[in-house]
């Protein structure tokens, strides 16, 4: 029986195996930095939030420094966190400026807890741009200068997708003059897709403290080239995370989903899969189930061939155990986690079988914490 859990991820997408120690190393000590601070009896806000700013300021990932850049080259995150045992939510979305955007997130929750506004205001659950930079300032966040968000990798593939870009184009400008339509119009975003030198997946956190309260946090610097001001999910509500904890006849359930920002939002899949799992006796199956029906056959995206996505999380059941299940229909999934039952973090690089397909095969594992 676990008095507390944390469990982590560098994002379900592409993960090279050169690089796959490095992601594990990342996971296992973000692990054991959350347990320390869980066992000395923090709380699951604080603690999530410290699990995902540490995957910020990781240089493996697409969050915080480092995240992909923009169609100008600037970098717009998205981060959100849920807890659950009030049920609130903070957000932040296309934000600039902010290396760790997870801690405005955190800020938006604890002002919710606190008073309200004069005459009876409500404190903002989402803030976004400018107005998102702005409050983050006036409530103790350090604004830097958003060009020093932009590590040399993160510059070299914007280079290098801006390159392909404009060629592609140039070629249609030129097509169009000879017959006034073009047949490759989707050339430069399947060129996106192949590049696996590019992180495009959204990291996330779930936690269940000592209190047994639930907290789920997620952070992303969206997709490369994306429009200035475009919200990922890590800033949609029941998109990319959801907190519960447990109550009479449900089970307590975080989850955090990464992958196709656009799939996951208009299938809400963090609070899809959860309620799936609540409605099953076995989480396992509440998981599966939810991921194949919310995603694989939703009817939301019946148009579409390829669904990426990956989904993790933390159950706490009606009898105090706990278990950690991850699944996903990407090519890769480094999932960490540690709890007090355990003496060393378990991290996972989860893969598809061999001959599955990314974007149509599913994968899953569970296991109890």
């Amino acid at each position: 029986m676990a008095n507390y859990v944390i469990a982590v991820h560098c994002g379900a997408g592409y993960h090279s195996r050169q690089k796959e120690e490095a992601y594990k190393t990342l996971c296992k000590s973000i692990c054991l930095k959350v347990c320390h601070m869980l066992e000395k009896g923090s709380e699951a806000v604080e603690c999530v939030t410290e699990a995902v700013k540490l995957l910020e300021d990781s240089k493996l990932t697409n969050a915080g420094r480092g995240s992909s850049l923009n169609i100008r080259g600037c970098v717009e995150c998205d981060a959100s966190i849920m807890e659950g045992k009030k049920l609130l939510f903070g957000a932040v979305g296309a934000i600039s400026g902010v290396q760790n955007p997870i801690e405005v997130s955190a800020m938006l929750i604890n002002r919710q807890l606190g008073e309200k506004l004069s005459l009876g205001r409500l404190h903002p659950s989402v803030l976004v741009g400018e107005g998102a930079s702005q409050w983050a300032v006036a409530n103790g966040i350090h604004k830097m200068d958003p060009r020093l968000l932009i590590t040399d990798e993160s510059q070299k593939t914007y280079n290098n997708h801006k390159r392909k870009l404009d060629s592609h184009n140039q070629k249609v400008s030129k097509k169009r003059k000879i017959d006034h339509q073009s047949d490759d119009k989707n050339e430069e975003i399947e060129d996106l897709q192949e590049d696996k030198d590019v992180v495009q997946d959204t990291v996330g956190a779930v936690v269940m403290d000592t209190r047994r309260n639930i907290a789920s946090a997620v952070s992303s610097g969206g997709i490369s080239l994306k429009q200035p001001g475009r919200l990922g999910p890590a800033a949609i509500y029941g998109a990319g995370c959801w907190a519960y904890n447990q109550r009479p006849g449900k089970p307590g359930v975080g989850t955090v989903t990464s992958g196709s920002g656009e799939h996951i939002i208009r299938t809400v899949l963090a609070r899809e899969c959860a309620m799936s799992i609540q409605r099953e006796n076995n989480a396992s199956l509440g998981l599966s189930q939810g991921f194949k029906q919310s995603l694989l056959e939703s009817e939301f995206l019946s148009e579409e061939e390829e669904k990426y996505a990956g989904v993790l999380a933390l159950v706490h059941n009606e009898d105090n155990t706990a278990e950690v299940l991850w699944g996903h229909t990407t090519d890769s999934m480094c999932v960490g986690y540690m709890s007090s039952s355990l003496k060393k973090p378990k991290v996972v690089m989860s893969r598809l079988p061999t001959g599955g397909i990314p974007g149509k095969s599913f994968t899953m594992l569970g296991m109890p914490v």
